[in-house]
């Protein structure tokens, strides 16, 4: 049985917020929408945030449970951010946000006539339509909605029937969600990917497989593994960072870059002398269909 407990979508809808207290030029992004999808306490968390001295002592907690999660969580949708940017500057035709839960970039870029498909479980799809309804403005009218289950559902068959043709130039994001689906499933998603049109391309997250197989690895992240099992949210499938190059060419992709927690800090975080621990226990590979 599952605890109780705040849902990986909103956990990652809160950090999002959170980072729309700081000072402008300390932001990573611009993100008004993701309060309007927090419960009534997490409002009044990020409320109370909004005074610095809280806002220190609250995040000084958040450290001691979970080391650079909040700055692994900014790190990523910053850089997921900037693939888009690019992907909608270079003309894509279509984004299919992959376990999209409460993300935001629908409401927050300009698609200019780019396809948005967004897929997720169906509970998770249902409440998030029933938010983004009831907000200003409404459904933008390019979001199209996937519902699935990774591990038992064909991504192909469902992006099919909302319409999805895999002969458009598509970028595919998928992020927080590989840890928690059989390998088999994150295989079976990346080999579709790479059915898809030359130059199409994915961005998605990734533990260790280190993390599961050395108990000495990350020592301080088992507790986070724990809880994560407890609440019914169980990680269960990691990659080998050193070999990713490797996994996704036998996918039938061509890697692009693999970044981690060295690479936010130059990129984002230096340039604008703020200080962030960001967790070692996440990474991104960015890919792209060849022929």
């Amino acid at each position: 049985m599952k605890s109780k407990s705040m849902s990986t979508p909103e956990k990652a809808a809160v950090s999002r917020a959170m980072e729309m207290l700081f000072a402008e030029k300390e932001r990573l992004y611009i993100d008004k929408y993701s309060k309007e999808f927090l419960t009534g306490f997490n409002r009044f968390f990020i409320n109370i945030m909004k005074h610095e001295g809280v806002r220190n002592w609250i995040m000084s907690l958040m450290e001691k449970a979970g080391p650079g999660i909040y700055g692994g969580f900014i790190s990523r949708t910053k850089y997921m951010d900037d693939v888009l940017e690019a992907a909608i500057a270079n003309k894509f035709d279509a984004v299919v946000n992959l376990g999209g839960g409460y993300d935001t970039k629908c409401l927050r870029f300009d698609f200019k006539g780019l396809e948005y498909y967004h897929v997720d479980q169906k509970p998770v799809m249902d409440n998030y339509k029933k938010i983004m309804s009831g907000l200003e403005g409404g459904i933008p009218a390019h979001v199209k909605f996937v519902p699935i289950d990774f591990n038992t559902q064909n991504l192909g068959n469902e992006l099919v029937k909302a319409g999805y043709d895999k002969d458009k130039r598509t970028l595919f994001l998928w992020e927080g969600v590989t840890q928690y689906i059989t390998l088999e499933a994150v295989v079976g998603t990346l080999e579709y990917i790479a059915s898809c049109l030359k130059g199409s391309q994915v961005v998605f997250t990734y533990v260790p497989k280190s993390l599961f197989t050395s108990s000495e690895t990350f020592p301080e992240y088992r507790k986070v593994i724990k809880l994560a099992k407890r609440v019914g949210e169980e990680w269960i499938t990691g990659l080998e960072s050193e070999k990713i190059s490797e996994f996704i060419e036998q996918c039938g992709l061509v890697l692009i870059e693999d970044v981690g927690n060295t690479d936010y800090k130059k990129r984002y975080f230096e340039p604008i002398a703020r200080e962030m621990a960001i967790m070692p226990i996440e990474r991104i590979a960015y890919a792209e269909v060849k022929e």
